[in-house]
């Protein structure tokens, strides 16, 4: 999970979201979404421009399909889902503005998003004051669901990612280099992997920040090679992943990687160099399970190509909150009372889960440990 600059700072400046609040399904603000005969609204805060973009276009995909299914179902009683989109560009100075918007709108009955957790940390508090659930489907941050009782997230955790990547690094590597995002959500996730590696013996003989931004990494990776490491760690996203892993190749480092993601975008601007990469991730298209199959089957009708983790994501998200809704009624409180009872939700993802009421996040769940081979992520030790 998870997919920039450093985004837990505070926010001010309602203006500048004004032109990019865009809402992008359907009008409606007249209230049918709470009650009568109208649509369903959702509304989604995440990022449709900027570069975290690419992100956004896979949520669609996985959106898509998943209104499909549910509106080819009935919807919510008979009524038709739709969203009503507001491009944040996965900024904490947009999705402030974004959430007020949201939680005025009495349309919307609950919000789904956004990309980034500092993003979506920064708008807590007003999605918790107006009683409006947020959703994080891809917020891995620990601290996230603490923003109040309307805070709920079904993605796997920072501490519990990085201590599933130690354990897979220490498979291939005592002693590694590390690189991660100078970002807060990249300074977490180095804690957590530090705190990890030490536990399980694994020497980390160099570490060093990179900015979000970066277009030249070779210096420091070129002291990362220097330090003789076995591997090499990349604790960030899709795009700088396919930066750093390209780079290392370049100067010349050839030992195993992890890092980057399980999107098209990584795959496609790394290339080569990232063939044997490692990385955290919950879906492969190879997964022979019949369910998952099923659902490969209908993306690449729908769109002719495999579906990744976002896709995924952005699927189970929006079943999800369509259940909880079905079970506790579509309004806003509804919402939240169906999360808080419901104890069998289902996902391609995550598989069949109910969520911890005391941290908001499903219980049990684990990523699951993924290989690049032939341009494609498939499930360690398949062939």
């Amino acid at each position: 999970m998870s997919k920039i600059s450093s985004r837990f700072r505070i926010v001010a400046g309602v203006v500048v979201a004004a032109a990019t609040v865009g809402l992008a399904v359907g009008c409606g603000d007249s209230g049918k979404g709470e009650s009568g005969s109208g649509p369903v609204y959702f509304g989604i805060s995440g990022p449709r421009t900027g570069t975290s973009a690419e992100y956004g276009r896979l949520w669609q995909q996985g959106f898509d399909l998943a209104l499909d299914e549910i509106n080819a179902a009935g919807g919510i009683d008979g009524r038709k889902v739709e969203l009503k989109w507001a491009d944040s560009q996965s900024d904490p100075k947009q999705t402030v503005p974004i959430a007020t918007k949201f939680v005025d709108d009495k349309s919307i009955i609950a919000e789904l998003g956004d990309f980034s957790s500092p993003a979506s940390i920064a708008a807590s508090p007003i999605y918790n004051r107006g009683k409006l659930v947020q959703y994080g489907f891809t917020n891995s941050a620990v601290d996230f669901t603490k923003g109040g009782a309307y805070s709920w997230s079904p993605s796997i955790t920072l501490d519990v990612y990085q201590e599933r990547n130690a354990e897979w690094v220490k498979k291939k590597a005592k002693k590694v280099s590390v690189v991660y995002l100078e970002t807060d959500w990249g300074k977490q996730a180095f804690q957590f992997f530090e705190k990890f590696a030490k536990e399980k013996g694994i020497e980390i003989a160099y570490s060093s920040p990179i900015l979000p931004d970066s277009t030249d990494v070779k210096p420091i990776l070129i002291k990362g090679r220097e330090a003789n490491p076995e591997a090499f760690v990349h604790l960030g996203y899709g795009p700088d992943g396919a930066l750093v892993v390209k780079q290392l190749r370049d100067v010349g480092f050839t030992g195993p990687f992890f890092g980057g993601q399980n999107t098209p975008q990584f795959i496609s601007l790394a290339g080569a160099a990232a063939e044997g990469d490692i990385v955290n991730g919950v879906f492969s298209p190879a997964d022979p399970d019949p369910k998952i199959q099923d659902f490969v089957t209908k993306f690449r009708a729908k769109f002719n190509t495999d579906p990744g983790d976002f896709n995924v994501y952005a699927y189970d998200a929006l079943k999800v909150v369509v259940q909880a809704a079905k079970k506790g009624g579509a309004t806003r409180e509804g919402v939240l009372n169906g999360l808080e009872t419901e104890t069998q939700f289902t996902g391609i993802g995550l598989g069949t889960f109910a969520f911890d009421q005391q941290t908001r996040r499903p219980n049990g769940v684990t990523p699951r440990e993924l290989v690049l081979k032939d341009g494609k992520f498939v499930p360690a030790g398949s062939r």
